[in-house]
């Protein structure tokens, strides 16, 4: 079988293949935290050295934990809104609408860089109501592009924010409320304290010229950005699955400051 290079993939666009790495591990596991095939596929299929992260158990758990609530709350959301538009930003080799088996919304769209959609093409091949936009989520054609269905909107923004700066993030939001009357967005939220200590990190130290610029103390302050954006669900990873973070940290997130500071979140934001 021929290998998929990655050669293309560097700096934040190679972090793609951590969440991947993540979520085909947790697959081959006991009990399972998320099943997901088609990332056990592309691992197998792709020329890159993952046994860099094999000791980045805390990454490992924490991404599949994320992925999962994401899942979930996508599902409830699709659910709600059968004829919905769902866009996936930064996607990276995110399969979540096969995970989710493939549901029959208006239109499935995954977006991110062009050299992170051409890895994709070649181990996820897009399908006629599951596309690709090979464009950066700042460039804001992908917001009329969601809204010329006339649709309710899902936007999943997994594993991304965090490598662009503050001000880049609040545009981003800044520039969605000015242009969608209504939206559900699931993201997740970095702990501030993390911000610029990549290479404390356990995974993405081994990644070059990726850093982590932007977090917020709490999630309520993305509500002052703007009073049409509220927070209406928020999850603690630690929360979830704590048999399978290492013994260490399950320790460590029963102290009610580390809980605070240092645990990731997922939320829902709704724009209305």
């Amino acid at each position: 079988m021929e290998k998929v290079t990655t050669q293309k993939l560097t700096n934040v666009p190679e972090t793609m293949l951590i969440t991947v790495w993540a979520r085909a591990v947790e697959t081959q596991t006991k009990n399972p935290i998320i099943i997901d095939q088609k990332a056990v596929e592309c691992v197998e299929k792709i020329d890159y050295d993952f046994s860099k992260f094999k000791k980045s158990k805390l990454s490992q758990v924490g991404c599949s934990i994320r992925a999962k609530l994401i899942d979930d709350e996508a599902k409830k959301f699709i659910a709600e809104n059968p004829d919905c538009v769902v866009i996936q930003l930064g996607t990276g080799l995110d399969a979540r609408f096969d995970r989710l088996g493939r549901p029959n919304v208006t239109h499935w769209y995954d977006l991110d860089l062009p050299q992170s959609i051409e890895t994709r093409e070649k181990l996820l091949p897009a399908t006629d109501q599951n596309s690709y936009l090979p464009i950066s989520l700042f460039d804001y054609s992908w917001i009329d592009m969601v809204l010329s269905h006339k649709k309710p909107i899902l936007i999943i923004v997994e594993g991304v924010l965090m490598y662009f700066s503050p001000d880049e993030v609040r545009e981003f939001f800044e520039k969605i409320v000015e242009k969608i009357p209504k939206a559900t967005i699931l993201m997740d939220l970095l702990p501030v304290v993390l911000v610029g200590k990549a290479k404390s990190h356990d995974a993405l130290k081994k990644v070059k010229n990726a850093e982590f610029k932007w977090g917020v103390k709490k999630a309520q302050e993305i509500e002052d950005w703007n009073p049409r954006i509220h927070v209406t669900k928020e999850y603690f990873l630690s929360d979830f699955d704590q048999k399978k973070f290492p013994m260490i940290f399950r320790f460590l997130y029963k102290i009610p400051y580390f809980y605070r500071k240092f645990n990731q979140r997922v939320l829902r934001l709704d724009i209305y």
